[in-house]
């Protein structure tokens, strides 16, 4: 089963449209590319003769936007959009925080996602008892930075611990393993207050911890108590509150404490202590965000500094304040002396061309290219094509941007119809000829749907398919790295990111009447 929150993963994430349709929903595709023989097949791995088809049961999407995801979804929740709800918003790359308030409530049966997930965690917890009930689970954790396990593998050598003379040691030649109770009953209720690890073990952030009791004391007198004692975190009102109050931006006081920590294990002269004295009296509650945007303050969560007088810039504090960078060597660096970066010859910077394909075909009509995807101009995540607005600014449907040397090459002029073919899949899409883009390369800008004017495909006789229909995603194992420094693997954090760019693929013009 996979949940999608407010998220288009099918259409605007799947890097390998083509494969995810195939394998995770067992949907139609237009992929060619062959497994990999068996000489050049992992020799560590077992390699099962038939790759599963559909290996999601369940799809179930929460979104108020008709995306690809929602189209492929086997239950679609009615969501609340931005204006139906109470939220927060904020980035690291602006100095404010703003709140979402209600302008209306959510029409007919929509709901925010704070209400749909406590009302999906009520059923399941009244669903547990007697089925599921305590459990015990053994939960593997990637070795971070800025704990211990960055000094894990010295030297950056990583012993294999299925050799004979090499055990096995969690958090060493293993992830950190622990031991996590499951009451499944009574998950229900832990989301809905604030549990007691907070003031346990205290909270952590790049190594540094600060203790909140202050502030839990404050939530269960502002939120109201559990059965349990326990502050309610029972609307999204009052987890917007203990958001707030649970971080140094937002809180003067833990980020006192914590820049008084860094200040003992830099010494009094960079000044870090001041940074906290400076902004030990601040504190946002909800209601001020309501108000108007507000400005966060300096923390020691984060590497740059804010004031009244500056705006955020990221390292101030290590340049201004001498903090070591949290690498290696504690600075700037670029030299990288792991194992495996030796290996690939990758120490340094390096550039890395596309893999070769053969040319085009024997007419001549088609032109070999590198094809990329890079985020929109102006949008993300969701265009809303099918609007007509949107339709009458743009073409109408889908399209792909090359060079006027490539577009007379295969005899394409400005919005004609083109199609582009790689083992991966296919795109078909109107040409926008432009003296902006270099020869050999287009551009198919970030998650254009196949939502509205999507042909069949001249080759494969099924419709084109999003802009990641043609490219695939290669697991880069210099982004696996753990346990050395600041290399810490994690999901979506360091690695495996998406190499997915500079994928070769062929263009030509195709017949011009098409059929949907």
């Amino acid at each position: 089963m996979l949940t999608v929150w407010r998220a288009n993963l099918i259409g605007s994430s799947a890097k390998g449209n083509e494969f995810f349709l195939r394998h995770l929903l067992g949907a139609g595709d237009n992929a060619t590319a062959e497994e990999a023989p068996p000489a050049a097949r992992p020799r560590d791995v077992r390699w099962r003769p038939e790759a599963p088809r559909g290996k999601l049961d369940l799809l179930l999407a929460l979104d108020f936007r008709m995306t690809s995801t929602t189209l492929f979804a086997d239950l679609v929740l009615p969501a609340a959009t931005w204006y139906e709800k109470h939220d927060l918003s904020s980035t690291d790359m602006h100095p404010y925080v703003h709140a979402f308030s209600p302008a209306i409530d959510p029409p007919w049966q929509a709901r925010t996602d704070f209400e749909t997930f406590h009302a999906l965690a009520e059923k399941f917890s009244e669903l547990a008892k007697g089925r599921l009930d305590t459990a015990y689970d053994l939960v593997a954790t990637a070795l971070q930075h800025d704990t211990p396990g960055e000094t894990a593998q010295p030297g950056g050598r990583v012993p294999d611990c299925r050799a004979p003379d090499t055990p096995a040691r969690p958090g060493r030649n293993l992830p950190v393993l622990t031991l996590v109770e499951r009451d499944y009953t009574a998950v229900a209720d832990r989301l809905a207050a604030l549990g007691p690890l907070c003031e346990e073990a205290g909270m952590t952030v790049k190594g540094v911890t600060v203790r909140p009791g202050p502030e839990v004391r404050w939530l269960a007198e502002r939120c109201g108590t559990d059965a349990a004692g326990r502050p309610r975190l029972d609307t999204d009102v009052k987890l917007c509150e203990a958001i707030l109050a649970l971080s140094g931006t937002t809180n003067g006081r833990l980020a006192a404490e914590g820049f008084d920590a860094l200040a003992r294990r830099c010494g009094p002269a960079t000044g870090l202590r001041e940074l906290g004295t400076e902004v030990a009296g601040r504190r946002v509650v909800f209601s001020d965000t309501q108000e108007r945007p507000v400005q966060v303050g300096s923390s020691f969560e984060w590497s740059g500094k804010e004031a009244h007088d500056r705006r955020y810039a990221p390292f101030t504090v290590n340049t201004e304040h001498r903090k070591p960078w949290h690498t290696l060597t504690g600075r700037q660096h670029f030299y990288l002396d792991h194992d495996w970066m030796a290996e690939l010859g990758e120490q340094l910077p390096v550039y890395r061309p596309p893999l070769s394909s053969p040319g085009g075909d024997a007419d001549g009509r088609s032109v070999t290219v590198r094809y990329l995807t890079p985020h929109s101009k102006w949008s993300i995540h969701s265009e809303y094509q099918e609007n007509l607005l949107m339709q009458t600014l743009a073409r109408g449907g889908p399209v792909i941007w090359m060079s006027v040397e490539d577009a007379a090459a295969i005899g394409a002029a400005d919005n004609d119809w083109i199609e582009a073919v790689n083992p991966n899949g296919v795109v078909v899409a109107r040409a926008v000829v432009s003296h902006r883009m270099p020869p050999g390369t287009v551009f198919m800008y970030h998650v254009q749907e196949r939502l509205v004017n999507v042909p069949k495909s001249h080759a494969t006789g099924r419709r084109g398919g999003v802009h990641n229909a043609l490219t695939r995603l290669l697991v880069k194992p210099t982004h696996l790295i753990g346990g050395y420094g600041q290399l810490s693997f994690a999901p979506n954090y360091y690695g495996p990111t998406g190499n997915q760019r500079d994928a070769v693929t062929t263009i030509r013009r195709r017949p011009q009447n098409v059929e949907y």
